[in-house]
C-alpha cells in the first residue's frame, strides 16, 4: 500500500525524511522568489544567479550554461532579457572575436546587493530561532546530503 503525498496546499510536510526535504525545498524556493520579486529591482532566481555567477567572474554565455545546466539558447533568452532591462553588458571578448564577454552594469551591480543583501536577512531569520548546538548538530549532515544531491546532478 502507497501512501498518498498531501496535496501542496496542505500544512502537513510528511512523516520521511525525503517528504519533509522536499516541502522544505519547495517552501524556500518560493520565498526566495517572493523576496527578489519585491525588490526595486525586481529579479527572479534565475537572474540573481546569472547575476552573481557574471559578478563571479563566469563572463561567458557557455560558462553561464554548463554552470546551470541550460541548453545555451535558453541561457541566451535569459542573458538577452537582463541585458536588455540594463543590468548586463555583451561585448566582444578581447581575446577572441567570436566570444561575447558579459559584465554587470552599475544598476546589474545595485539589483545584486540588493538581491543578496534580503537574502542573507532571509537565511538569518530562518534560523534565528533555532539553539546554537541544535545548529551545529545538523549543519553537517545537511552539508552531506547538499553534496550528495550535488554528485547526482553531476553525474546527469
Amino acid at each position: 500500500m502507497t501512501r498518498r503525498l498531501p496535496p501542496p496546499s496542505s500544512p502537513d510536510p510528511g512523516h520521511t525524511l525525503g517528504e519533509v526535504l522536499v516541502a522544505l525545498g519547495g517552501r524556500l524556493t518560493r520565498l526566495q522568489t517572493e523576496i527578489l520579486a519585491s525588490l526595486d529591482q525586481p529579479l527572479t532566481i534565475r537572474q540573481y544567479r546569472i547575476l552573481a555567477r557574471v559578478d563571479g567572474g563566469h563572463t561567458s554565455l557557455t560558462a553561464l550554461a554548463k554552470l546551470a545546466r541550460r541548453n545555451l539558447s535558453t541561457m541566451s533568452q535569459s542573458v538577452d532579457k537582463l541585458v536588455h532591462q540594463g543590468l548586463l553588458t555583451r561585448r566582444t571578448s578581447e581575446t577572441s572575436r567570436r566570444t561575447m564577454q558579459l559584465a554587470l552594469t552599475p544598476a546589474g551591480t545595485a539589483a545584486l546587493a540588493a538581491g543578496s543583501e534580503a537574502l542573507a536577512k532571509f537565511t538569518s531569520e530562518l534560523t534565528a530561532h533555532l539553539p546554537q548546538e541544535l545548529q551545529d548538530r545538523i549543519l553537517p549532515p545537511l552539508r552531506q546530503l547538499f553534496l550528495d544531491v550535488q554528485g547526482s546532478l553531476d553525474d546527469r
